[in-house]
């Protein structure tokens, strides 16, 4: 085999094997920890690699008309599949059955390409169409990805204090990530698989594939946040919304919850916590604290945390670490207490501190 067959023969196969090994982890990962969302996504790792095993036969000229079908298919399947994905990972509830409508385009596209194809017609039976309907496809899962993740996102700072862990973050940008792909997938959908049968432009989407798919199942991996609580069905709403004066007195008795019995220091503090020692409910606190506060539930309480902490800090005689100091004021780590200060003041906090110094002296 050439030195020029054997670059083909890898580069063309590259996307597929990345694929393939992922799929065999994340199943076995799936197979140990029976989540939704972990099989939602070694569904997608599945049929991403059945979509390049379709693009290494035909960049290697092996196609028939049966892996073509099979191609157009897979093609308009991944992109509902990691929306199915997203569902999974932002509802307490398991998929429902309509969800799974979105790949009736995928499976239609099998179904008239076996029938068309068996009826002599031609390879590029309605390849226009398909193309269109996959560009919907990526711009659909892209906004509407986006829009959910970030609703997502507002419910867990408006539930907990500490987010580590439990944002969508690092699903956001693994979106990012696919929505990468899908431009470049887009591009190649529009002018052809054909342009790129050359050994020298194969290389260049193929090492883009492969890098960024790896990275979208590394970090999907990684991912083992539920939305159980966060997306529990919400206690019953009050029949008519409360006036300023209602919720300035409920916000009132949150700030002695705050100031006075020190609430903000307990560790791993909820909404729920808050809503119980209040006697009310989370939807209403939480309300409450968005509208008197301006603030979601989680930027609020770490705004007293590090007030706290600040004033541990300043009067640090015995030597506490600023790790200690994150811990006394109620945050579950240094990352958390790190990140929080550097967002609520501007600056980390051993920069803080050498600012404070000089005024200290003076």
């Amino acid at each position: 085999m050439t030195l020029e067959a054997t670059i083909h023969a890898i580069f063309s196969t590259l996307p597929f094997a990345v694929c393939l090994v992922w799929s065999v982890l994340l199943f076995q990962a799936a197979w140990k920890r029976p989540v939704g969302a972990l099989r939602m996504l070694a569904g997608f790792a599945i049929v991403c690699t059945v979509l390049y095993f379709c693009h290494a036969v035909y960049f290697n000229g092996e196609e028939v008309l049966v892996t073509r079908a099979i191609y157009r298919c897979a093609n308009l399947a991944v992109y509902p599949l990691f929306w199915l994905y997203i569902r999974a990972l932002s509802e307490a509830e398991p998929l429902p059955f309509r969800a799974f409508w979105a790949l009736i385009p995928a499976v239609v596209s099998l179904l008239l390409s076996t029938i068309a194809y068996a009826l002599g017609a031609p390879e590029d039976f309605a390849e226009l169409p398909l193309r269109f309907i996959f560009l919907v496809e990526v711009a659909w899962v892209s906004i509407a990805g986006i829009r959910r993740l970030d609703a997502y996102d507002r419910k867990v700072h408006n539930f907990y204090a500490d987010t580590e862990g439990k944002s969508m973050v690092p699903l956001r940008n693994l979106l990012y990530l696919l929505l990468l792909t899908s431009l470049v997938s887009a591009l190649m959908s529009v002018m052809g698989r054909s342009v790129f049968a050359s050994d020298l432009l194969l290389v260049i989407p193929s090492i883009l594939f492969s890098v960024l798919l790896a990275c979208i199942f590394d970090i999907g991996s990684r991912i083992e946040y539920t939305a159980l609580e966060v997306s529990a069905r919400p206690e019953n709403a009050l029949e008519t919304d409360p006036d300023t004066g209602e919720f300035q007195a409920l916000m009132d008795r949150i700030v002695d919850q705050m100031e006075n019995r020190q609430l903000f220091r307990t560790p791993g503090l909820k909404i729920t916590d808050l809503a119980t020692e209040l006697g009310s409910n989370r939807t209403y606190v939480s309300n409450c604290i968005n509208r008197m506060a301006g603030q979601s539930f989680s930027d609020y309480v770490n705004s007293y945390r590090i007030r706290y902490a600040q004033i541990l800090m300043q009067m640090n005689d015995s030597g506490q670490t600023l790790s200690q100091i994150g811990t006394q004021a109620g945050f579950s780590g240094e990352t958390s207490f790190f990140r929080n200060f550097k967002k609520i003041t501007g600056q980390t906090p051993s920069e803080w501190l050498s600012s404070r110094k000089p005024s200290d002296k003076s």
